[in-house]
């Protein structure tokens, strides 16, 4: 089902007014809601419901300790949503937007028949939020990202304030796993990411497009360029600075092996949530005798 947003939220999708004309209207005027050694640092300042952040990230890890067949079983695909789109939902249903590290072992370690039932949901947005800037260039104070809205012609814009250890680094990323970020709204057609818990640096972040091998935690390809093998991730990426998603690929480069941290991905708009906490407990389990 479709469900319908807010347009002045669904600034990167490629479906008409007419597509959002069912559903429950989703409002997010105000808010929405890891290459080298890997830093962790927390951010502090920012008040949230603890209780439903540590239920998601909570969530997250459960995940995290499955099977990818398991992992298969409970999440649920929802097509034709931007990932702002993605963020408002999660907020409204109280869900998880599955992290880049699960996709990647769903795509990978299971079986091609497994695979086929999968396959007409993909590409999808996942919830490993990524930040970078052009290659070479030192990060600042701050991230911008823009764009144009390809409907309204209308320039929008991303910002993300970069805490000031992670300042005059180059070719990194830093990366930000959902739920520990929200997105606030800062001016007409203006949006800034807050952090709401640890930040990620990546060291090494490629520099162009290409085959390479991964991050062990995130997945998120790193080092130099290398040959395709199974090992390997194809990946794309902006010229330029880019705040979004890390989008995943099913159908293209062998065995399910592409991402993206790209805004190309804008018009593929589909992302992963998984189901209620109740049924990931009872079915996913590791530990479940069945």
């Amino acid at each position: 089902m479709r469900l319908a947003v807010d347009r002045r939220i669904a600034i990167l999708s490629r479906q008409d007014a007419g597509d959002n004309a069912h559903g429950p209207k989703l409002m997010a005027d105000k808010s929405f809601g890891r290459y080298g050694p890997m830093d962790r640092h927390e951010v502090r300042g920012l008040k949230v419901e603890g209780t439903e952040l540590e239920r998601l990230r909570a969530r997250r890890e459960m995940l995290r300790s499955l099977a990818p067949e398991k992992a298969r079983d409970i999440i649920e695909f929802h097509k034709g949503l931007t990932f702002f789109e993605a963020l408002a939902l999660a907020k409204q249903e109280g869900k998880l937007i599955v992290p880049n590290d699960i996709n990647d072992r769903i795509l990978t370690e299971t079986t091609d028949e497994q695979y086929l039932s999968l396959r007409q949901n993909y590409p999808v947005w996942t919830g490993t939020l990524v930040i970078y800037e052009a290659p070479d260039k030192k990060f600042g104070e701050q991230v911008v990202f823009s764009w144009k809205d390809i409907h309204t012609k209308v320039n929008y814009s991303i910002s993300f304030l970069v805490p000031e250890q992670f300042q005059g680094k180059t070719n990194c990323a830093l990366v930000i796993e959902h739920p520990d970020f929200e997105i606030k709204t800062v001016g007409e057609n203006e949006y800034e990411i807050k952090s709401l818990g640890e930040i990620r640096l990546l060291e090494s972040f490629p520099k162009e497009n290409g085959w390479y091998n991964t991050d062990p935690e995130t997945k998120i390809p790193i080092g130099e360029p290398v040959k395709e093998s199974e090992d390997a991730r194809h990946f794309w990426r902006l010229d330029s600075a880019y705040i979004g998603s890390v989008a995943r690929v099913g159908v293209f480069y062998g065995r399910r092996r592409g991402a993206g941290a790209y805004d190309y991905w804008s018009d593929s708009g589909v992302v992963l949530f998984p189901v209620s906490s109740d049924q990931l407990s009872v079915s996913g389990s590791e530990s479940d005798p069945k």
